[in-house]
């Protein structure tokens, strides 16, 4: 939906008369920043890491275990070449089974940063249109520019709006 305005911006300042160009005031908001700096995305990913902490100390075993049975298996004392090889299967069996069980663990958490991320997106998304409203803008840019001059620049504002927000529920 994004792309659609971001289409139509073009359009739009071309069937503004200058008069009417001159009366718009826009703003811009970094979008990146926000989601790097922003205090829930933090909170976000410390709620997702402690979420998969228990399979996470899984993966770390089942690495700790296929590393004793590898150096069981180089060091070979005692073992004839039958169970030597059977060790090598089971090996080869753990070794897969861990990078499915990792895999799988982080698609797991992309999915969850995702979610968690789009719904943290809603609510930037009503902060910036607060400080728009706010300000009087009548249009707030969000990517696509090539040189934005500090003026304009709304996101330390919102950032700031998002650092209250989380300074109330805390």
């Amino acid at each position: 939906m994004l792309h659609r305005i971001l289409l139509a911006i073009p359009a739009l300042l071309i069937l503004l008369s200058p008069v009417a160009f001159a009366e718009v005031s826009v703003a811009y908001v970094n979008a990146t920043r926000l989601l790097q700096e922003a205090p829930q995305v933090a909170q976000i990913k410390e709620r997702i890491r402690s979420e998969f902490s228990a399979r996470d100390r899984r993966l770390v075993e089942m690495q700790k275990q296929i590393g004793v049975l590898e150096e069981r298996l180089a060091r070979g004392e005692g073992l004839t070449s039958e169970q030597q090889q059977r060790l090598q299967k089971d090996i080869s069996a753990r070794k897969l089974k861990f990078k499915h069980a990792r895999d799988e663990l982080e698609q797991d958490k992309q999915l969850r940063f995702s979610e968690e991320e789009e719904r943290f997106s809603r609510i930037m998304h009503e902060v910036i249109a607060q400080v728009a409203q706010d300000r009087k803008l009548d249009l707030v840019l969000q990517s696509g520019a090539i040189w934005v001059s500090p003026r304009i620049d709304i996101t330390q504002t919102v950032l700031e709006r998002l650092r209250a927000m989380m300074d109330k529920k805390n």
